[in-house]
């Protein structure tokens, strides 16, 4: 008998030892047949863990849409948002794999990783040059290992609105538009989010113009860290509180120098307005229709009022000069 417990022809047992024999070696035969076969489905079905996973994941959200009787258009939206998010489900699973390394390993792996956008972030980049000349080198390289594993990774499907208040986003994927620009995989923003103040804060809220994957750091978390590492990286604290200092001083700036254009363009178009007021006044066109009498009446009223307005604020601030005054607008 062969191990496929086929046997040789005419061939047989003619005695009970020889019948016990090819029974033993049938019975092994079959088993091990059967443990080859297991272990060569198993190695074929483990082949790509990820794609079993992700189809595992699309049958039940097939079953899900089927039993809730969903739209088709949302029913599109959602396979087309887990199709693209195939390859972040991959990620999360390397994250683990990452966890699991040495802490000295794990530092590296993630600065390789994320070393593109840590030079785009200027204080990082600069806690990065201080690593190489200083002799607390290796602990503020932990603390931006520390920074760069507490990011948290946000996934956004298209046309949708995202944007957390004092949160560092980094883009990893997709298209976005935040306040008239157009951000694409690479890009950084909210690098004020160190600021407590929210009015010197530029626009949180973004649109999703492809499926998005970001990854977000909130101010929470980065003064928690600088807190754990004030000990060991000196100056740390000092340097954070410096670059606020610097950022809260340009934003301030640029807040109040936009304020005093819009003061001055109201100023200009009052001033327009009085001066053709003044001018109507003085040349008395005459009027075509009774509807266009009534119309240049109420403007005339109407910027005598305002001129009246501007008058008492001014005497209200001390500001009143009396030459101001024209006799055609009194």
């Amino acid at each position: 008998y062969t191990i496929t417990s086929v046997g040789y022809g005419d061939i047989g047992p003619k005695n009970i030892v020889e019948t016990v024999v090819c029974t033993c070696m049938i019975v092994i035969s079959g088993i091990s047949w059967a443990v080859v076969l297991g272990q060569v489905c198993g190695t074929i079905s483990n082949l790509n863990a990820d794609e079993q996973a992700f189809r595992s994941i699309m049958d039940e959200l097939n079953i899900m849409m089927s039993d809730r009787v969903m739209p088709g258009d949302m029913r599109r939206r959602l396979r087309s948002f887990f199709l693209s998010n195939k390859l972040a489900q991959r990620r999360a699973r390397h994250q683990r794999v990452i966890k699991a390394m040495s802490p000295g390993l794990q530092g590296e792996v993630v600065m390789e990783l994320n070393r593109v956008w840590l030079t785009k972030v200027t204080f990082l980049s600069s806690l990065l040059q201080e690593a190489e000349i200083s002799n607390f080198g290796s602990y503020f390289y932990s603390f931006v290992v520390d920074v760069s594993v507490k990011m948290e990774t946000a996934f956004h499907a298209q046309s949708e609105v995202f944007g957390l208040v004092q949160a560092l986003y980094i883009l990893s994927r997709g298209l976005v538009s935040r306040h008239g620009r157009l951000h694409s995989a690479g890009a950084v923003w909210g690098q004020d989010f160190v600021l407590s103040d929210q009015k010197l804060l530029e626009p949180s809220q973004c649109l999703a113009l492809t499926y998005v994957e970001a990854m977000f750091l909130k101010r929470e978390d980065f003064f928690e860290l600088v807190e754990l590492h004030k000990e060991e990286c000196p100056g740390l604290k000092r340097k954070v509180r410096r670059f606020c200092c610097w950022l809260a001083f340009q934003r301030a700036f640029i807040r109040e120098a936009k304020k005093r254009l819009r003061r001055q363009a109201r100023k200009q178009a009052r001033k327009r307005e009085r001066d053709n007021l003044e001018a109507e006044c003085v040349m008395g066109t005459p009027s075509q229709s009774p509807r266009e009498d009534n119309e240049k009446d109420d403007t005339l009223s109407k910027g005598v009022y305002r001129f009246a307005d501007d008058a008492s604020e001014a005497w209200e601030t001390d500001k009143w000069d009396a030459t101001s005054v024209t006799p055609s607008a009194t």
